[in-house]
C-alpha cells in the first residue's frame, strides 16, 4: 500500500457566525449563508442546536469498482429530539456554485440512555428551537472540487 495525497494551504480569513431558525433545514440553510456571504473556501469550525428530524446517509459496503452508489449506502430517518453535538466540514466550490459537505454528529435518548449516532449531512435535518455554527474562511487557498477519474466523483484538488 502506497500513501497517496494533495496538499495545499492557506491562512485563516473571516468566521462567519449564524443561526438556524425553528423549521429551517439544516443543510439548505448552510448553503444559503456560504452563498450570501461568497465563502468558497472555508471549513465548518463549530456547531450546536436540536433538530426535531434528521435524515443521515452512511456508507454501508465498499463497491468492488468506483463510483460508490446509493446501491452502497444506506439512508436513515429519524423523528424525535436530536441534540447536535458536532458538525464538521468544508466549504468548497463545486460545478461553480458553493457546496457544503458535513458530516453530524447527534445525539438522542432511547429508553433512560442517551446514544450517539452520525453520518453525512443530507436534506431532511428539520431544527427545532435554534441551531448555531461558525465557518472560518480560507485565503489564499482555492478549495475546487472536480471530477477524478479514479473514484468517478467530485473530489477536492482533482
Amino acid at each position: 500500500m502506497t500513501d497517496r495525497y494533495i496538499v495545499r494551504s492557506g491562512r485563516p480569513g473571516r468566521v462567519i457566525v449564524a443561526r438556524v431558525e425553528p423549521g429551517s433545514d439544516l443543510l439548505r440553510s448552510l448553503q444559503k449563508v456560504v452563498a450570501e456571504e461568497g465563502v468558497t473556501s472555508g471549513v465548518i469550525v463549530s456547531g450546536v442546536g436540536l433538530l426535531k428530524q434528521a435524515k443521515l446517509r452512511n456508507c454501508r459496503s465498499l463497491p468492488e469498482e468506483y463510483p460508490i452508489t446509493d446501491a452502497n449506502r444506506t439512508y436513515l430517518s429519524f423523528e424525535k429530539p436530536l441534540e447536535i453535538l458536532s458538525i464538521s466540514g468544508n466549504v468548497t466550490l463545486a460545478e461553480g456554485e458553493p457546496l457544503v459537505h458535513a458530516h453530524l454528529t447527534l445525539s438522542q435518548v432511547e429508553g433512560e440512555e442517551i446514544t450517539v449516532i452520525g453520518g453525512h449531512l443530507i436534506e431532511g435535518c428539520v431544527v427545532f428551537g435554534f441551531s448555531e455554527f461558525a465557518i472560518l474562511e480560507l485565503e489564499g487557498i482555492e478549495m475546487v472540487k472536480r471530477f477524478d477519474e479514479e473514484t468517478q466523483t467530485l473530489q477536492l484538488f482533482a
